[in-house]
This record gives C-alpha cells, sequence and structure tokens, in this order.
C-alpha cells in the first residue's frame, strides 16, 4: 500500500477498495457457511427439544400423580393409627379401672383378715 511520507492516488484509492470489497466478500462467505451450518442443525436441535419437552411433561405427570397417591396413602396411614391409638386408649383405660377395682378387693380383703 502507501508509504506514510507519500499521498493516495486514485488508482491506490481503487486497490484499497477493491481488497476490501474482496476481504469482505470472504469473509461473508465463511459467515454465510457458517449460517448454512446452523440452519442444518437447527430442525434437530428442535426435535431433540421437543423429545426433552415431552418426557418432562410425562415425568411431571407421573410424579403429579405419585404425589397424590402418597398423600392417600398418608391419610389412610394416619387414620389407621387413630385408629389403633384409639383402641389403645380403651383398653389402657379398661386396665386402669380393673386395676383400681382390684386394688380395692385387696385392701377390703386385708381390711377383713386383720379383724
Amino acid at each position: 500500500m502507501v508509504a506514510h511520507d507519500e499521498f493516495a492516488t486514485k488508482a491506490d484509492l481503487k486497490e484499497f477498495k477493491d481488497e476490501t470489497i474482496h476481504e469482505f466478500h470472504v469473509v461473508s462467505e465463511g459467515l454465510m457457511d457458517h449460517i448454512k451450518l446452523l440452519a442444518k442443525g437447527h430442525p434437530g436441535v428442535v426435535e431433540r427439544l421437543d423429545r426433552v419437552e415431552t418426557k418432562l411433561d410425562s415425568m411431571e405427570s407421573r410424579l403429579d400423580h405419585m404425589e397424590k397417591e402418597n398423600e392417600r396413602q398418608h391419610i389412610e396411614t394416619r387414620a389407621l393409627i387413630k385408629l389403633s391409638f384409639s383402641e389403645l386408649d380403651k383398653r389402657l383405660s379398661d386396665l386402669e379401672s380393673q386395676v383400681k377395682e382390684l386394688q380395692e378387693w385387696r385392701k377390703q380383703i386385708q381390711s377383713r383378715l386383720q379383724v
């Protein structure tokens, strides 16, 4: 190109312009090739993302079902425990009553024997 201490001629400017245009074409062709490669791969990426989304939807549905089933079983278990606790409480109360009756009976027997 032109040295610093020289003036650019019309021919120099035209040569510079032509070189710039040529470089622009080289760069733009490379970009177009990259864009074409991306465009070719895009449908495959979209298809894979759609499959992943479908799998996620299926998993979400299954998790919802499992969560509802878990909640149902939890409620059932609590009801069974409550029933069992209620039965145990009744049995314990009955046993406490029987112990009191036995203690009273023992006191009566002891008092009779000491007379």
